[in-house]
């Protein structure tokens, strides 16, 4: 298993196949914030928080969308590992 970048909120037990996911598309965010036109680290590093806090309620509520919920909880979570990981 693997651990959360140290600015994210507390996961709970996720699976493997989640933090598989998360491995893939940090090759993506990195790609991205090495843009010269990339936004600003600060704000995305506020947005990738509070889409993480969202998507853990969502996931918490347990509805039909706890799936998507927790594929896009994947997506912010490789996103803030590459923001922590520029500082």
């Amino acid at each position: 298993m693997q651990t959360p970048p140290p600015s994210c909120p507390p996961l709970p037990d996720l699976p493997p196949l989640f933090w598989n996911r998360v491995t893939e598309r940090i090759e993506y965010w990195q790609s991205y914030f090495a843009q010269p036109d990339a936004p600003r680290i600060k704000e995305m590093r506020e947005e990738c928080i509070a889409r993480i806090k969202t998507r853990l309620k969502r996931i918490d509520k347990g509805g039909k969308n706890a799936g998507r919920s927790l594929f896009e909880l994947s997506e912010f979570v490789a996103c803030l590992t590459v923001i922590d990981s520029r500082n």
